[in-house]
């Protein structure tokens, strides 16, 4: 099948990924800065395109960012943080009416281009430096946000289990760093910061919409600046064996039990096996036809929810579950017996074709949002990875034998339960 990407080398240290396509109204891209994921700059790298996005030379404070983004038919522009397996991603999001529905035939897309190249290059500054104020407060809306995650206690125990499972390795240390570290950030820090990624980090450039690729590539070596030095990124650290299961039990006031268990796969989405591992996660847990949902949570009512979700860079499988405290170690035996049995290969012809119909409709959606694509094929700056169409073909021909040999790789490597001060 006709690959939907194509990627053009902008400049060195630039990349381009480009779908051309007239399937949407809207188009959008995204700018990445892309660079080891690291407690010692998690945290700076968090908070650094908030601040970018307060303001700009042109547009010194964020009423005049939005109302530029109003002259532009409603346009957004976003801040992104994300993490590709131990690579860390910060920049921009993008999104605006194509060109061809604008009254007038005014053009958007340039111009959005030009706003998100001068939030990026041209940032409002203050003695030479970060205006103090906006540091100030995207700091605390970065804490609000690292403590939000802490409060729900279901993603503070996937976030400790992965601090359990990852210690030692990149992945353990959070998507946004810790709280103390952003308390610790000062406006010259951050600011220093801002020029060593300029200098170092390599630019990742995704566009979905109605402009020909090479048109955007030509744009793009106009409004960007090529990295000094590019930094070769290390590849992601995959463990793909287990000495010893760990298990951590911690007390809090809690009035459910959250179960999180991680497995280690030792395949990733570069492998060939990856599609199977992808089909096997549904089966296992990760739709509503799987086994987790029908046997453990509703036959056996062992569980309120419980689901199992892949990090396709890192090579994990993570099950996350809400217990009651008394029925922690059956619903740990119960989990892994359902996951003994697709080792074994006692997957069902319904199992198997709902689990395949439910990945096929996810990835079919995915295709329709254009926000789903960039965030899909962004992650083809540090893995090889199919293109959608290719993983759905794939997909569609996978037996339950592949699907079973995939589960036999799966290592259990930590259980953590967070139970109540009572219990």
């Amino acid at each position: 099948m006709k690959s939907m990407m194509i990627t053009i080398p902008v400049e060195p240290g630039i990349t381009l990924r480009a779908i051309r396509t007239d399937r949407f109204k809207t188009g959008c891209f995204s700018i990445n800065l892309l660079q080891p994921h690291r407690r010692e700059t998690a945290s700076v790298d968090a908070l650094l395109p908030s601040v970018l996005l307060h303001g700009t030379a042109r547009y010194p404070d964020i009423t005049a960012v939005t109302n530029r983004l109003d002259d532009l038919y409603g346009a957004t522009l976003g801040t992104l943080v994300r993490r590709k397996g131990e690579t860390r991603f910060v920049g921009f999001y993008a999104d605006f009416i194509e060109d061809a529905f604008v009254p007038d035939g005014e053009a958007v897309f340039a111009p959005m281009l030009e706003l998100a190249a001068q939030t990026l290059y041209e940032p409002y500054l203050e003695n030479g430096c970060f205006c103090a104020r906006y540091v100030e407060s995207e700091k605390q809306n970065l804490i609000n946000a690292i403590e939000a995650s802490l409060n729900d206690k279901r993603s503070y125990a996937v976030t400790q289990m992965l601090q359990t499972m990852c210690a030692g390795e990149a992945y353990g240390v959070p998507r946004l760093g810790y709280a103390e570290d952003v308390a610790a950030i000062t406006p010259e820090a951050l600011f220093a910061r801002y020029q060593a990624l300029l200098q170092a980090a390599p630019i990742e450039v995704f566009y979905a919409g109605r402009q020909e690729p090479e048109h955007v590539a030509a744009l793009l070596r106009t409004l960007l600046r090529r990295p000094a030095a590019p930094l070769t990124l290390p590849e992601t650290q995959v463990v793909r064996t287990v000495d010893r299961p760990k298990e951590r039990i911690e007390t809090l006031d809690v009035t459910q039990g959250k179960l999180s268990i991680g497995l280690r796969t030792g395949i990733t989405v570069q492998d060939a096996d990856y599609p199977a591992l992808l089909l096997l996660n549904a089966v296992f847990g990760a739709c509503y036809t799987s086994k987790l949902f029908l046997h453990v949570r509703e036959e056996r009512s062992l569980c309120y929810y419980a689901s199992s979700s892949l990090e396709k860079y890192k090579g994990l499988m993570i099950v996350n579950s809400g217990v009651d405290f008394a029925q922690f170690e059956t619903a740990r035996d119960a989990i892994l017996a359902e996951l003994d049995a697709c080792r074994r290969g006692e997957i069902s012809d319904y199992e198997l074709e709902s689990a395949r119909k439910q990945c096929l409709s996810s990835l079919r959606s995915s295709m329709d949002t254009p926000s789903h694509l960039d965030d899909f094929y962004i992650g083809s700056a540090v893995a090889k990875i199919d293109d959608l169409p290719v993983l759905m073909d794939r997909l569609k021909a996978l037996t339950a034998a592949e699907l079973a040999a995939a589960a036999r790789k799966l290592q259990l490597d930590t259980v953590y339960f967070l139970k109540g001060v009572q219990a």
